[in-house]
């Protein structure tokens, strides 16, 4: 029901049963969660970052990722609630997020299209699109899935006119990944649309404040280094730009397969003119946000599907009952097929051996010992119970290692700018109990980035002795009475990363 203003603005009473329908639904859905122990490296990185700021880090000082700071503390305040590293209790309140992301898109269709079976319709339809992904990105308690609850909020509260909880909303979506910042521009038109510069002003206000206070919290130079300009070398492109189109097509068709049940009904909406001008603009944005850094991860495309499921649900409910039961039944059987699918580790969880690298950090070190990985492996910190003995949960920042590009192709340009005077710093104040050389592993590129080729291997031979290594990943352990003066191999002013070795 839609007037010459846009959506009617009634306001539909709560609808308890559906909200606690589509967060069951949300959790059923979500049940290899439950059962897998760990989907991706994402996970390891943030259960990492947790096990520090439980024992009294803090973000960006003695732990840190280039991400905002509200997932690493989700983490860490469920692993302190249960009182373990058992990342599927994060997945339980990520599986209930999404389900309340779907009820608050089911209260706005039911709004906007003025029944209780187009708000059904459409938090179904979300649910079902979420799922119809990759298990890594749709099981996995990532950055991008708590990002859709407040992200969803700021839109629904922006056509809602609550213009300065709109804004906090968006604040709360960047605290969990930047790119919802692409959602101010559907927040915007309404403000601008509806109060003119106040509203814009109000919206602003209620964006700016969040933002102040975790940049105050953590200090506005960290917090705007780790979130923000620290990015540069990760959204540069590297190697060809045929690659990344190349990849770009690929995980788009793959996708739009898994979803074409909800790409037809978006498709017969353009067509039909049944959607208003902000959800275009949402979606717009959201595929803006898929494609910075032209990396085209399966997680980044899950920022489309809110604006999608609010676009389609008119031609949904607009096809007869054949046709209807026909694209139900498209959008659920990849969704349920992808929930299968879930319950067997695939991809790094299955093929990274990090299981016996972990085993044999737990022989070396004791419970409160500190442990330094080289190379990209945050699984060995959270599988071994041992922390982090840097702030880095892995060497990419240092090197400019990332996934999502060629092999080879990132270098010392695109690493965090100064990383290796951090390392230095952090190797100042505690050299780690035990260093963990995954270059002859070759994990995730690491035989390209030898530790060898840096001043880390000094250290390691002036205050370390090896104890062993498994399936060519080297461990050394601080040497008996040595760690407790400054290792003189720390330079004062470190070089940067290492180029990468060819072939």
């Amino acid at each position: 029901m839609i007037d010459q203003y846009g959506p009617v603005q009634s306001r539909p009473g709560p609808r308890p049963a559906l909200w606690l329908s589509l967060t069951a639904l949300s959790l059923a859905l979500h049940a290899p969660g439950f059962v897998v122990r760990l989907f991706n490296s994402d996970e390891a990185s943030l259960a990492s970052m947790a096990m520090v700021l439980n024992r009294g880090g803090t973000l960006y000082h003695t732990t840190a990722d280039r991400k905002p700071p509200i997932v690493p503390y989700v983490y860490a305040f469920v692993f302190r609630l249960t009182g373990s590293l058992d990342i599927r209790y994060v997945r339980v309140a990520a599986a209930v997020a999404v389900g309340l992301a779907a009820a608050l898109l089911a209260s706005e269709a039911r709004r906007r299209y003025g029944t209780a079976r187009a708000g059904a319709a459409c938090g179904v339809l979300f649910l079902l699109a979420v799922t119809a992904f990759f298990p890594d990105d749709s099981q996995a308690a990532g950055f991008e899935v708590f990002m859709l609850l407040p992200m969803t909020a700021a839109v629904v509260l922006a056509a809602r006119r609550r213009h300065l909880a709109a804004g906090a909303a968006l604040a709360l979506a960047c605290l969990c990944k930047q790119t919802a910042v692409m959602t101010a521009v559907p927040v915007v038109w309404w403000a601008w649309r509806s109060g003119g510069r106040g509203a814009v002003a109000r919206c602003g206000a209620g964006f700016a404040a969040p933002i102040a206070v975790a940049a105050a919290l953590f200090g506005p130079r960290p917090f705007l280094l780790w979130t923000v300009s620290g990015n540069r070398g990760y959204l540069a492109l590297q190697g060809s730009p045929g690659a990344a189109f190349t990849r770009a097509l690929g995980m788009t068709a793959a996708l739009a397969g898994l979803e074409l049940a909800l790409v037809v009904l978006v498709l017969v909406a353009a067509r039909r003119r049944s959607a208003e001008p902000d959800l275009w603009l949402w979606l717009g944005g959201g595929a803006v946000a898929v494609g910075a850094g032209l990396r085209f991860f399966g997680h980044y495309y899950l920022q489309l599907l809110p604006p999608m499921a609010l676009i389609a649900t008119p031609a949904l409910l607009a096809a007869d009952a054949v046709r209807r039961r026909l694209l139900v039944g498209v959008a659920a059987l990849p969704a349920v097929a992808c929930a299968v699918v879930g319950f067997v580790p695939t991809g790094d969880a299955a093929s990274v051996p990090y299981r016996p690298l972990a085993a044999q950090v737990r022989r070396l070190t004791g419970a409160r010992d500190t442990v330094f990985v080289w190379g990209d492996l945050p699984e060995l910190y959270w599988a071994s119970r041992r922390v982090p003995g840097t702030r880095f949960v892995h060497t990419g920042f240092l090197t400019g290692n990332t996934g999502g590009r060629p092999n080879g192709t990132s270098g010392a340009g695109d690493a965090l700018p100064g990383a290796w005077s951090m390392l230095a710093g952090d190797l100042r104040r505690r050299l780690p109990d035990l260093i963990v050389d995954t270059t002859a592993g070759d994990i995730r590129q690491s035989l390209l980035y030898p530790m060898q080729d840096t001043w880390l291997w000094t250290l390691v031979q002036d205050d370390y002795r090896l104890v062993g290594s498994v399936d060519g990943v080297r461990f050394y352990k601080r040497a008996d009475g040595r760690g407790d003066a400054v290792a003189a191999a720390v330079p004062a002013r470190p070089a940067r990363a290492p180029a990468p070795e060819s072939g």
